[in-house]
């Protein structure tokens, strides 16, 4: 990799290193083992918990042109564990956050840990609801993070079918850090539908925003292609298309979703 330092290519190594071992160990599972329930690549999270004592880890790796900056890669991960039906736990960060702002200065750092606790209730058998709280920890160094724990709650509420499903989220954060004039709180909404395609593939189309008193509102529309490799592993490409002035104007972002073992 031409113009990365050597620690960044040692880092991208390991990265790959593990990628493949977390495959190989999926590949290789039982098949009677529970199927993996994929939140990315989408804004919106379905109600739906992974099966209890079998945790998920999501990993991925996103790239965008515009927004707060002229060009930014990051690379999500979420550790996903439920210890009951209704109740589970999430855990995330970026492992790596580069960008380069508009004065062509650039910047890295790892990302703002979340810890999640989240909630389901099913209806029926195809409406279920659901609620998650927790809080952004600032383990990110400026000007990816602000230094400050940012609250927040989601409710969701899904419709899910043999079909497909649909997801709709609406929630608040409560930011640690403002500009002067800007409202402290921050509401998110996102509507997504996924629907099956044969042979293991999927699509989804989603449109999300973000809304904040004195400042600039976000929108965007998001276009993803999943397939399943087995029961344990998803793959996913996703576009991201900007509606709003200060969105970026573009993010592609490719992705898995994976079971790791049997904890309980």
């Amino acid at each position: 990799m031409p113009g990365r330092s050597p620690s960044f290519r040692r880092a991208a190594g390991c990265a790959v290193a593990a990628v493949v071992a977390v495959l190989s160990v999926a590949v290789a599972a039982e098949d009677e083992s529970p199927a993996v329930v994929p939140y990315r690549p989408s804004v919106a999270t379905p109600a739906a918990l992974p099966a209890p004592g079998w945790p998920e880890l999501e990993a991925g790796w996103a790239e965008a042109k515009g927004g707060d900056a002229a060009r930014s890669r990051s690379t999500p991960l979420l550790l996903k564990l439920a210890w009951s039906e209704s109740w589970g736990v999430l855990v995330g960060t970026d492992a790596c956050d580069w960008q380069r702002a508009f004065d062509g200065t650039t910047a890295r750092s790892g990302g703002d840990t979340t810890l999640q606790l989240k909630y389901k209730y099913a209806v029926s058998d195809a409406v279920s609801l659901g609620a998650q709280a927790g809080a952004a920890m600032p383990t990110a160094r400026p000007p990816f993070g602000t230094g400050k724990t940012d609250w927040n709650a989601l409710g969701i509420a899904s419709y899910s079918s043999d079909q497909g499903e649909l997801d709709v989220n609406l929630g608040g954060t409560r930011l640690g850090a403002v500009d002067d004039g800007q409202g402290r709180w921050q509401g998110t909404w996102a509507v997504s539908s996924f629907h099956s395609l044969p042979h293991g593939f999927g699509i989804t189309a989603e449109v999300s925003g973000v809304a904040q008193r004195h400042a600039s509102a976000l929108s965007q529309l998001l276009g993803a292609l999943s397939y399943g490799v087995s029961r344990q592993l998803v793959l996913d490409v996703g576009v991201v298309a900007g509606l709003s002035r200060a969105s970026p104007d573009w993010q592609i972002m490719t992705g898995l979703t994976v079971q790791v073992g049997h904890w309980f």
